[in-house]
């Protein structure tokens, strides 16, 4: 199968290729070539292309006509409140998503964000009304029911992957768990972390897997939580951290503190989850 990942030099999209590269052959997109991981730049069954959606091409027929898209790509992250997403970046995702499918695109797989609940405590499924409070937030919900509606003018299999919090290495991002780790080489270099928030977190390959799982069944899912289905407070998850790496960092538990862009202790439903990656076609 031919498969293009956009933004494959991020943290997932970069973790992504690796799995997809075995058994598919992949068009990974980047827009700054330092980026792309050297042990990747030449592997065979990854073809590397430069994309910038801001500009207007035939998407479908630059990314080699492919039988799936998983989009991932989104600017200016993790600047949340720039007016850029809704003014700039909103109108050229649609743009870059509308010519896919209108040239022949049939699957995509379009990453989003558990920001879009806005600031809602507990279990969040499906059904929640989506409340986003941050500009990026509210530009990737416009742009969700946009490419819904789309679909009353193309056939095509839409999985809006509704993507919680992910941990493992990172390259580049500050993650928390490059703090944890960095934290444990340097005694000046303690982190401040607020213990008892809850979240819900996956590790980066069990993301991948089941990105890759629901997007090869060529379903139209829709809206789908990709989530553990269970929180967990911050400080549980250093210490597995601490285990899994084999380190002591070096960790202030501090009161949780106010932010206005998501709340203290949420989690996913998976219930649909697992529903979607056991059905067959």
């Amino acid at each position: 199968m031919k498969i293009a990942v956009t933004g494959a030099t991020g943290f997932i999209g970069s973790n992504l290729i690796r799995h997809l590269s075995s058994r598919h052959q992949v068009i990974a997109t980047y827009n700054i070539k330092s980026k792309i991981d050297k042990n990747y730049l030449y592997k065979k069954n990854i073809k590397w292309k430069f994309l910038d959606i801001h500009k207007n091409k035939n998407f479908f027929k630059y990314l080699n006509s492919p039988d799936l898209v998983i989009h991932l790509a989104w600017s200016n992250l993790p600047n949340y409140q720039l007016n850029f997403h809704e003014r700039k970046e909103l109108p050229n995702q649609k743009k870059f998503i509308i010519d896919l499918v209108k040239n022949g695109l049939k699957n995509i797989f379009i990453a989003g964000s558990c920001l879009e609940y806005g600031y809602q405590n507990g279990k969040l499924d499906e059904n929640k009304k989506e409340i986003p409070n941050n500009k990026f937030a509210k530009a990737k919900c416009k742009l969700k029911k946009n490419i819904f509606f789309l679909q009353k003018k193309y056939e095509f299999n839409l999985i809006w992957g509704r993507i919680f919090y992910i941990y493992g290495k990172h390259n580049t991002r500050n993650t928390l768990y490059n703090q944890v780790i960095n934290s444990s080489k340097e005694k000046n270099n303690k982190i401040f972390v607020s213990g008892n928030k809850i979240r819900d977190y996956l590790h980066i390959k069990k993301v991948c897997q089941i990105i890759i799982n629901l997007s090869l069944k060529k379903i139209n899912f829709g809206l789908v939580n990709i989530c553990s289905g269970k929180g967990i407070t911050l400080k549980k998850l250093i210490n597995n951290i601490s285990k899994l790496e084999n380190v002591k960092p070096n960790v202030e538990y501090i009161k949780i503190i106010k932010k206005n862009i998501e709340p203290d202790t949420f989690w996913g439903c998976n219930k649909k989850l697992k529903a979607c990656l056991q059905k067959n076609r």
